[in-house]
């Protein structure tokens, strides 16, 4: 009889270990999980707001471009990209040095070229696809430029701003409405 409740109570107690160590292993499944969760979100967060910064400095580059040549930034994604695409910049190229004296006796001239702005600033790049959010499956970026004061005298403003951030605590802009600042808030 008492061979029979030994028996018993051994598998009762191997039942238990089998059960406690299932229980170990996914409670140390969770405390990794919990752990990497972070890690691999911050990872993703680099590698996806890497591309999102590059987006925004050439959207930054782009306005400038339109600044200076139309006197003024744009808040409308079709005539942006329609600029980039066929518009033109004003180069002035010196010819002769006017530092040196004997270039300057010899007289210095300047010539004046027109150059394509996708050709100056975007070869290579996917011009259309300048407002989309990378990895959004297709949101654009809010756009907007307008005017400002500051003491008496009226300022040309932008901002660019992610509207599908990765991380809603983060979200990256370049420009701003309120201030003549064309830099972006990562930097």
């Amino acid at each position: 009889m008492q061979t029979a409740e030994r028996h018993s109570s051994m598998k009762i107690l191997n039942i238990l270990k089998i059960a406690l160590f299932l229980v170990i292993v996914v409670l140390a499944y969770f405390l990794v999980e919990t752990i990497a969760e972070p890690i691999r979100f911050e990872k993703e967060k680099a590698v996806r707001y890497a591309q999102v910064i590059e987006r925004l400095k050439m959207i930054r580059t782009a306005e400038i471009a339109h600044r200076d040549v139309n006197g003024t930034f744009t808040g409308d994604w079709n005539e942006l990209v329609d600029f980039v695409k066929n518009g033109q910049l004003q180069v002035v190229k010196v010819i002769g040095n006017p530092d040196d004296s004997l270039d300057v006796i010899a007289g210095i001239t300047y010539d004046t070229l027109m150059v394509s702005v996708a050709d100056s600033f975007f070869r290579n790049y996917p011009i259309d696809s300048l407002s989309y959010i990378p990895f959004t499956a297709g949101k654009q970026f809010s756009l907007q430029a307008g005017q400002i004061t500051k003491g008496n005298i009226k300022v040309n403003v932008f901002q660019a701003e992610d509207t599908s951030p990765f991380d809603p605590r983060k979200v990256l802009r370049v420009g701003s409405m309120s201030d003549a600042n064309l830099s972006g808030n990562w930097e």
